[in-house]
């Protein structure tokens, strides 16, 4: 079995590579989403047998296929559950919907695979940092201080299939298809 996802990859930005620099001088413990890292997650799909692989890559290229490349933008950080007990850090996405459509679509025909839809809202953002303790200060100071900083804009043409390997260090991803969004 394989830990699986599809996801949207997000270019790093001068923005982005800051507030990475920003959150590894907070604490020692905290560990940021490395910026070659940073992408939207579609659909988790969690363990995912190796011979659905390529059921996964036709979904998701015919899905592609029917979607249109599109610039979205980031903006805004925030913290899931909420910015009292943070767990999870985002960048916020705006003109998401493009991306919501793509996500519906796979949790739609991913799902005579044996993937069960998502029963959450589909909100699209990126995760930045993880919290596994609790969190510095300074934390708390740099989401109030830049809750509506803009991050730029992204051009999203390609949705990704990926294998995630869980490590000491944090995660590992290894793309096992690609599916290129119709010219927008």
């Amino acid at each position: 079995m394989l830990r699986t996802f599809i996801a949207v990859r997000i270019a790093e930005s001068p923005a982005l590579v800051d507030l990475h620099r920003r959150l590894s001088r907070l604490d020692e413990s905290l560990r940021p989403v490395p910026v070659d890292n940073l992408h939207v997650t579609l659909k988790f799909l969690g363990p995912t047998e190796r011979k659905k692989l390529d059921g996964i890559a036709a979904v998701m290229r015919d899905v592609a296929a029917r979607h249109s490349a599109h610039e979205i933008e980031l903006c805004g950080l925030g913290a899931f559950p909420n910015a009292r007990r943070p767990s999870v850090i985002w960048v916020g996405i705006h003109n998401g919907d493009a991306l919501g459509s793509i996500a519906a679509a796979l949790e739609s025909e991913l799902s005579p695979l044996g993937f069960t839809p998502e029963q959450r809202p589909f909100r699209p953002h990126l995760t930045v940092l993880r919290i596994k303790s609790r969190p510095p200060e300074g934390l708390f100071s740099l989401l109030e201080e830049w809750h509506g900083k803009d991050f730029g804009t992204a051009r999203i043409e390609l949705i990704e299939f990926y294998q995630s390997e869980l490590l000491r260090g944090g995660s590992r991803y290894k793309v096992l298809a690609e599916a290129p969004l119709a010219a927008g």
